[in-house]
Protein backbone atom coordinates (compact mmCIF):
# COMPACT_ATOMS: atom_id res chain seq x y z
CA UNK A 1 0.00 0.00 0.00
CA UNK A 2 1.29 3.54 -0.40
CA UNK A 3 -0.15 6.54 -0.61
CA UNK A 4 0.93 10.28 -1.95
CA UNK A 5 1.01 14.14 -1.76
CA UNK A 6 0.98 16.80 -4.25
CA UNK A 7 3.91 18.47 -3.31
CA UNK A 8 4.66 21.90 -5.67
CA UNK A 9 2.77 20.36 -8.56
CA UNK A 10 4.47 16.85 -8.33
CA UNK A 11 3.42 13.77 -7.09
CA UNK A 12 5.43 12.49 -4.09
CA UNK A 13 4.63 8.79 -3.40
CA UNK A 14 5.65 7.05 -0.74
CA UNK A 15 5.38 3.23 0.32
CA UNK A 16 3.10 2.92 3.35
CA UNK A 17 -0.35 4.25 3.81
CA UNK A 18 -0.57 5.16 7.73
CA UNK A 19 -4.34 6.18 8.24
CA UNK A 20 -3.45 7.43 11.91
CA UNK A 21 -1.86 9.92 9.96
CA UNK A 22 -4.38 10.70 7.83
CA UNK A 23 -5.16 14.35 7.20
CA UNK A 24 -8.47 15.54 5.10
CA UNK A 25 -7.08 18.97 3.59
CA UNK A 26 -9.60 18.75 0.31
CA UNK A 27 -13.06 20.26 1.06
CA UNK A 28 -14.50 17.49 -1.63
CA UNK A 29 -13.18 14.55 0.12
CA UNK A 30 -14.82 16.29 3.17
CA UNK A 31 -17.81 16.91 2.09
CA UNK A 32 -18.26 13.55 0.30
CA UNK A 33 -17.63 11.66 4.20
CA UNK A 34 -19.58 14.08 6.17
CA UNK A 35 -23.30 11.82 5.35
CA UNK A 36 -21.24 8.82 5.79
CA UNK A 37 -19.45 9.91 9.00
CA UNK A 38 -23.71 11.01 10.16
CA UNK A 39 -24.80 7.44 9.35
CA UNK A 40 -22.12 5.59 11.14
CA UNK A 41 -22.42 7.73 14.10
CA UNK A 42 -26.48 6.90 14.20
CA UNK A 43 -25.57 3.50 14.20
CA UNK A 44 -23.19 3.95 16.89
CA UNK A 45 -25.18 5.66 18.74
CA UNK A 46 -28.47 3.53 18.11
CA UNK A 47 -26.33 0.59 19.73
CA UNK A 48 -25.30 2.58 22.39
CA UNK A 49 -29.13 3.43 23.49
CA UNK A 50 -29.74 -0.25 23.01
CA UNK A 51 -27.31 -1.14 25.58
CA UNK A 52 -27.94 1.50 27.92
CA UNK A 53 -31.71 1.04 28.05
CA UNK A 54 -32.08 -2.38 28.34
CA UNK A 55 -35.03 -2.02 27.04
CA UNK A 56 -36.49 -3.39 23.69
CA UNK A 57 -36.42 -0.80 20.81
CA UNK A 58 -39.23 -0.21 19.32
CA UNK A 59 -40.23 -1.70 15.78
CA UNK A 60 -39.77 1.81 14.42
CA UNK A 61 -36.09 2.29 15.27
CA UNK A 62 -35.32 -1.35 14.50
CA UNK A 63 -36.50 -0.51 10.76
CA UNK A 64 -34.50 2.45 10.80
CA UNK A 65 -31.40 1.13 11.64
CA UNK A 66 -31.92 -1.42 9.00
CA UNK A 67 -32.24 1.11 6.51
CA UNK A 68 -29.56 2.86 7.45
CA UNK A 69 -27.25 -0.12 7.33
CA UNK A 70 -28.44 -1.05 4.16
CA UNK A 71 -28.04 2.30 3.19
CA UNK A 72 -24.46 2.23 3.98
CA UNK A 73 -23.81 -0.99 2.34
CA UNK A 74 -25.09 -0.24 -0.79
CA UNK A 75 -23.27 3.33 -0.89
CA UNK A 76 -20.55 1.49 -0.71
CA UNK A 77 -21.34 -0.52 -3.43
CA UNK A 78 -21.73 2.06 -5.89
CA UNK A 79 -18.56 4.16 -4.68
CA UNK A 80 -16.74 1.00 -5.10
CA UNK A 81 -18.10 0.23 -8.26
CA UNK A 82 -17.14 3.90 -9.42
CA UNK A 83 -13.79 3.54 -8.26
CA UNK A 84 -12.88 -0.05 -9.96
CA UNK A 85 -14.08 2.06 -13.13
CA UNK A 86 -11.29 4.63 -12.32
CA UNK A 87 -8.45 1.85 -11.73
CA UNK A 88 -9.80 0.08 -14.79
CA UNK A 89 -8.89 3.58 -16.88
CA UNK A 90 -5.77 4.46 -15.03
CA UNK A 91 -3.06 1.28 -14.86
CA UNK A 92 -1.17 3.98 -12.89
CA UNK A 93 -3.41 3.78 -9.51
CA UNK A 94 -5.05 0.15 -10.78
CA UNK A 95 -3.34 -1.98 -7.95
CA UNK A 96 -3.84 0.95 -5.18
CA UNK A 97 -7.47 1.07 -6.02
CA UNK A 98 -8.27 -2.28 -6.56
CA UNK A 99 -6.72 -2.67 -2.86
CA UNK A 100 -8.61 0.52 -1.49
CA UNK A 101 -11.79 -0.70 -3.38
CA UNK A 102 -11.60 -3.98 -1.67
CA UNK A 103 -11.07 -2.71 1.60
CA UNK A 104 -14.06 -0.18 1.41
CA UNK A 105 -16.03 -3.21 0.35
CA UNK A 106 -15.32 -5.62 3.22
CA UNK A 107 -15.60 -2.46 5.12
CA UNK A 108 -18.74 -1.73 4.66
CA UNK A 109 -19.83 -5.65 4.58
CA UNK A 110 -19.06 -5.60 8.37
CA UNK A 111 -20.56 -3.04 8.96
CA UNK A 112 -24.18 -4.14 7.22
CA UNK A 113 -23.29 -7.29 9.09
CA UNK A 114 -22.56 -5.57 12.48
CA UNK A 115 -25.90 -3.99 11.81
CA UNK A 116 -28.08 -6.83 11.75
CA UNK A 117 -26.74 -8.09 14.78
CA UNK A 118 -27.48 -4.78 16.59
CA UNK A 119 -31.47 -5.14 15.64
CA UNK A 120 -32.00 -8.55 15.46
CA UNK A 121 -32.90 -10.43 18.82
CA UNK A 122 -30.23 -13.29 19.34
CA UNK A 123 -29.10 -11.74 21.99
CA UNK A 124 -25.82 -11.99 20.45
CA UNK A 125 -24.25 -8.62 22.18
CA UNK A 126 -21.26 -6.68 20.48
CA UNK A 127 -19.27 -5.01 21.77
CA UNK A 128 -19.36 -0.95 20.68
CA UNK A 129 -15.32 -1.11 19.97
CA UNK A 130 -15.99 -3.40 17.37
CA UNK A 131 -18.71 -1.16 15.34
CA UNK A 132 -16.37 1.45 15.50
CA UNK A 133 -13.87 0.25 14.54
CA UNK A 134 -15.21 -1.17 11.68
CA UNK A 135 -16.50 2.30 11.21
CA UNK A 136 -12.80 4.08 11.35
CA UNK A 137 -11.84 1.15 9.00
CA UNK A 138 -14.68 2.24 6.46
CA UNK A 139 -14.04 5.99 6.61
CA UNK A 140 -10.41 5.05 6.18
CA UNK A 141 -10.87 3.09 3.10
CA UNK A 142 -13.12 4.95 1.70
CA UNK A 143 -10.94 8.11 2.12
CA UNK A 144 -7.82 6.33 0.42
CA UNK A 145 -10.29 5.78 -3.06
CA UNK A 146 -11.27 9.04 -2.63
CA UNK A 147 -7.58 10.51 -2.54
CA UNK A 148 -6.82 8.25 -4.89
CA UNK A 149 -9.18 9.40 -7.68
CA UNK A 150 -8.05 13.18 -6.58
CA UNK A 151 -4.48 12.13 -7.70
CA UNK A 152 -5.85 10.40 -10.78
CA UNK A 153 -7.68 14.04 -11.33
CA UNK A 154 -4.96 16.17 -10.64
CA UNK A 155 -2.96 14.06 -13.33
CA UNK A 156 -5.57 14.67 -16.10
CA UNK A 157 -5.43 18.26 -15.30
CA UNK A 158 -1.90 18.62 -15.46
CA UNK A 159 -1.74 16.73 -18.81
CA UNK A 160 -4.36 19.23 -20.21
CA UNK A 161 -2.53 21.94 -18.96
CA UNK A 162 0.66 20.91 -20.58
CA UNK A 163 -1.40 20.04 -24.37
CA UNK A 164 -2.82 23.80 -24.18
CA UNK A 165 1.00 25.25 -23.68
CA UNK A 166 2.01 23.19 -26.32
Amino acid sequence: MSSSTLVNGAVNTSCAFDPHSLEIKTKSVEQTLVPLVTQITTLVNFKEGYLSSGKKRSDKAVRSALKIGSAVEAAIERFVVVGETIADENPDVQPEMYDACHEARLAGASIANLNGCLTDDSGIAIDKSVLIRAARQLLTSVTRVLLLADRVLVKHILRSEDKVKT
